[in-house]
């Protein structure tokens, strides 16, 4: 039974009651109910095609359900981003980010046209009192919401999506669309809604944006339904999973990898508890066609046929196996010890320089991830080592038995949109190949007709799987991709990641995806501030050190403000080399070895902060003369005989007042 919809102690956010809804003559979803409450965290899952998006479309009003209801609590405010959200706008990306409160930017915009008007306006104006009431109701407001917080909320948001000051501050128009991504998820975040919706929010994410969100959401007072194959994303932002598949939303209160474990138990015991029916129904038809002719035995026939009906309707609908795609990629041309090689490798796009002193070598066998923040290199480094960037300093070495295919970030989109799955494929395939397209494209889940489908009408994971199976034509023995996962459902990532672990040849691949990391790297190549680092291990060990890297420095930094005392203990006490002052931070020996990139860091955070603290006190400084001003004027008691003059100052100082708290408060948070 269904709770009901309670605004006012907001009992539960939205209801699906009895809904129906299909397209054509397919029924994506029927009789089906949902209750999404305040605090839920779900995963919404699902094959490609079930219906997940339309589902959301459905709840956010954009379709008409053909029975039941969507019933919305009136205080509830809907959060969505879609797949692609990388829509144009004329202004900067802090723009873009504060459009979320586009109701007080408007406030603000009225506020300072009426100080316009306010200024020329004369005393006995009839006007005059109606517009300082509405600009005093409008500051009022202003105050209310915190009106100067919003920009600085703004760019810390914007910073954890891994735009720096600097790019807050350029037009949106000169990012690409994975860019432009963030900023939509940017101001939808800022929006603060009480129910948000996710599809896909981390196709467009680096390492450490994926991880600010992740901590953004365990933070989110609201609902959330997100829509994922990232299958550690979802273990770390969801709590619960609903499944929809076949027309039925199936609940499960767990997460997601215990969802996997589950769905596949459910489904063993489904087909134990059937086989069971299925044995009582033929031992019971067997009794019905020997004994059901004869007289003696027609009224137990007849009861045994009523028995059969009813352990037929028994029977429990077994959820869908996982399909899995299944291949192996030929048999690599022999090759060295060595596959390519970079000797104090520099690379710069004109000015600007993007990697220096680059030193790696690729062996048979490897299977390296290149990981690092958006923009750092990464495939600047993936294409030097391929052949097709060659470095502006340095040297490449490329050995003659090396045979190397490349997988473009965009391989998908050069499709050509008129050709078939199975004309894609027949492109690159030798006459060896050509007997085996159809068994190929069905092991890629491209099972009869499906092979004969227009590359136009494919989905993108069906796009990124035909240009997979393309890849598989050439004999290779160093797969070079970058962000192959990109738009692959849990399905093609199963076969990607399987196919590149059993791969006996050499492996480099620039991606985001953890769990393909986790499962197929057996080193790490760190790009970052134009250098590259190897990690020898996996990427847990590649973590395990990320993390104690960045807790070394955050300690770093903490106790950066007090060198000075500490070499006042030091000389004081200066038999204890070795022992820390007390109350004070540890000794040198004891200390975090910090990098010389890390310290680089810290002295440019120190200069920013300081840089904004000597901001924030003129401004300050600024707004207390003016209040002492004001407050001169104010006591002057022959300034009231003048309602309107009166009522401008007032509003003036409250405004200045308001702004200088903030201030402080901000001051206090730098501190």
């Amino acid at each position: 039974m269904l709770a009901p919809v309670n605004d006012g102690l907001g009992v539960l956010v939205i209801q699906l009651q009895s809904l129906r809804y299909s397209i054509g003559q397919r029924v994506l979803f029927e009789d089906r109910d949902w209750v999404i409450a305040p605090g839920d965290r779900c995963a919404l899952v699902g094959p490609n095609g079930a219906g997940k998006t339309t589902l959301i479309r459905v709840i956010l009003g954009e379709y008409t359900p053909e029975a039941g209801s969507c019933v919305v609590s009136k205080s509830t405010r809907i959060g969505y981003l879609p797949q692609e959200a990388a829509e144009k706008f004329d202004g900067t990306v802090l723009d873009r980010a504060m459009e979320a409160h586009r109701a007080l930017l408007g406030m603000r915009e009225e506020l300072d046209e009426l100080h316009t008007q306010l200024s020329t306006i004369q005393q006995d104006d009839p006007n005059l009192e109606a517009l300082l009431e509405r600009a005093g109701d409008l500051q009022h407001h202003l105050e209310m919401f915190d009106e100067h917080r919003l920009e600085p909320e703004a760019r810390r948001v914007l910073g954890g999506l891994g735009f720096s000051e600097a790019d807050q501050d350029r037009p949106l128009a000169e990012f690409s669309g994975g860019w432009r991504m963030r900023v939509a998820l940017a101001a939808l975040l800022l929006a603060d809604p009480t129910v948000l919706f996710l599809d896909e929010p981390t196709n467009h994410l680096d390492l450490p944006a994926m991880e600010w969100l992740e901590d953004y959401l365990d933070n989110f007072r609201g609902a959330l339904v997100v829509v994922s194959h990232d299958r550690v994303f979802l273990d770390r932002v969801a709590t619960e999973v609903q499944e929809l598949d076949r027309g039925t939303i199936t609940p499960y209160s767990m997460r997601f990898t215990q969802y996997l474990e589950e769905k596949e138990n459910r489904r063993e015991q489904a087909e134990a508890a059937n086989a069971q029916l299925e044995q009582k129904i033929a031992q019971l038809n067997r009794f019905v066609e020997r004994f059901g002719a004869k007289n003696t035995k027609a009224a137990q026939a007849a009861s045994k046929k009523k028995q059969i009906e009813r352990l037929k309707a028994e029977r429990v609908v077994i959820p869908r196996k996982a399909q899995h795609i299944r291949f192996a990629f030929p048999t690599p041309p022999n090759a060295g010890r060595l596959l390519v090689r970079l000797r104090d490798v520099d690379f710069a796009y004109g000015d600007r320089k993007i990697l220096s002193g680059v030193n790696v070598e690729i062996e048979r066998g490897d299977k390296i991830a290149i990981v690092g923040a958006n923009g750092a290199g990464k495939t600047t480094l993936l294409r030097m080592l391929a052949g097709q960037l060659e470095p502006t300093g340095g040297l490449r070495e490329s050995y003659p038995l090396t045979k190397m295919s490349y997988f473009a970030q965009h391989a998908a989109e050069t499709l050509t949109p008129g050709h078939s799955v199975l004309d894609a494929v027949e492109e690159v395939a030798d006459d060896a190949w050509r007997p085996r397209l159809r068994g190929l494209l069905g092991s890629f889940l491209f099972q009869g007709d499906d092979v004969f489908k227009l590359c136009r009408v494919l989905s993108g994971g069906e796009r990124q799987r035909v240009a997979l199976a393309r890849m598989l034509m050439l004999p290779t023995n160093l797969l070079m991709l970058d962000e192959p996962t990109h738009h692959l459902d849990l399905a093609g990532k199963e076969v990607l990641e399987g196919g590149l672990e059993q791969y006996p040849g050499g492996v480099i691949v620039v991606t985001h995806d953890r769990s393909l990391m986790a499962r197929v790297a057996t080193r790490v190549l760190e790009v970052d501030g134009g250098r590259v680092k190897l990690y020898p291990g996996g990427y847990e060990d590649y973590e395990s050190a990320r993390l104690a890297r960045i807790s070394a420095e955050k300690r770093a930094a903490n106790a950066a403000p007090a060198p000075v005392a500490a070499a006042a203990t030091s000389k004081s006490s200066a038999p204890a080399k070795n022992a820390a002052p007390k109350g004070g931070a540890p000794a040198a020996a004891n200390a975090p070895e910090i990098s010389r990139e890390a310290q680089k860091e810290q002295r440019r955070l120190q200069q920013k902060r300081e840089k904004e603290v000597a901001r924030i006190e003129k401004d300050i400084e600024t707004r207390e003369a003016r209040m002492k001003a004001l407050e001169a004027i104010l006591a002057d008691p022959d300034l009231y005989h003048d309602a309107a003059k009166s009522k401008t100052h007032v509003t003036e100082y409250e405004t200045l007042r308001a702004e200088v708290e903030s201030l402080w408060q901000r001051l206090e948070e730098l501190a």
